[in-house]
């Protein structure tokens, strides 16, 4: 009984000591998290500074925040593992698609799960339809934009007009919607390609009147938050369950600006990656 008893005990021990290796390699392993820096990085910091340390405690992950210099830093880091957690818009996530696994699709406001563009241009501009944009100069928030190109681009697309062909692109400074509204008020560009959500945000310093929604343009699916194909299953499964759990109208969400994560719909993110890679 004696031996049996010590084997036991020695047995337990064993586990006990491999449970805790391996609960110590998972906090030792540092997973950096990237947001598509959209934002300025204080910004991003106090949106998404609760939501990692959320994503950490639930999970028992050390997560640090990585920050990108622009959009193209952010797809490298992300494909190259040097990002192993991140969240971005739909388009880059398309790019970045083959390295990483979907987790959840960000939900907020009144359209949910999606969103879409806009193309403005200025009141007084003579432009009247689509048509009056070809051979005009157009200001977009970046090539990686999704509401401030992506979604215009395809919109346009399925109206006989080529963005690339029919009208003079220009990235605006800092690849920042503001900035796009800024040159269209200016008359800097003719037209100015933003997310719908971006129309109002400098209102309180140019004359808002002066500024006149053409068209709405496609839907997309919300931003993506992914992790890296390397992360093993288990972690993932835990970060995923961590955000589908995240309590509606809690401080982690109220300081993203979101209502919550949902499960991704495969086939939206399917169609989004063909608008984006076209195949």
């Amino acid at each position: 009984m004696r031996n049996k008893y010590s084997q036991v005990i020695i047995g337990l021990l064993v586990i006990s000591i491999l449970f805790l290796s391996v609960s110590i390699s998972i906090a030792d392993k540092t997973y950096h998290f990237a947001v598509l820096p959209r934002f300025f990085p204080i910004v991003i910091l106090e949106r998404f500074g609760p939501l990692a340390d959320y994503i950490a405690d639930e999970t028992g992950i050390d997560v640090e925040f990585a920050m990108p210099k622009n959009f193209s830093n952010h797809i490298d880091m992300v494909r190259k593992g040097k990002a192993l957690l991140s969240y971005q818009n739909p388009v880059v996530y398309a790019r970045v698609s083959e390295k990483v696994r979907p987790l959840a699709i960000a939900s907020k406001g009144k359209q949910g799960t999606r969103f879409r563009g806009i193309i403005i241009v200025r009141s007084d501009s003579g432009i009247k339809s689509i048509a009056d944009l070809k051979g005009r100069s157009v200001s977009i928030v970046s090539l990686q934009s999704a509401g401030g190109y992506i979604s215009q681009k395809d919109f346009l697309s399925q109206n006989g007009i080529s963005v690339e062909i029919d009208m003079i692109m220009n990235e605006a400074d800092g690849n920042k919607q503001e900035n796009v509204i800024f040159d269209v008020y200016s008359k800097k560009s003719d037209a100015g390609f933003i997310r719908e959500s971006a129309l109002h945000r400098v209102d309180k310093v140019i004359e808002p009147e002066k500024i006149k929604v053409l068209v709405e343009t496609s839907w997309l699916p919300n931003w993506v938050f992914t992790v890296h194909k390397s992360v093993s299953a288990d972690v993932a499964v835990r970060i995923q369950e961590a955000l589908l759990g995240l309590p509606a109208g809690g401080k982690v969400l109220k300081a993203a600006k979101l209502e919550g994560f949902v499960t991704p719909d495969p086939e939206a993110l399917n169609n989004v990656r063909k608008m984006v890679l076209e195949k």
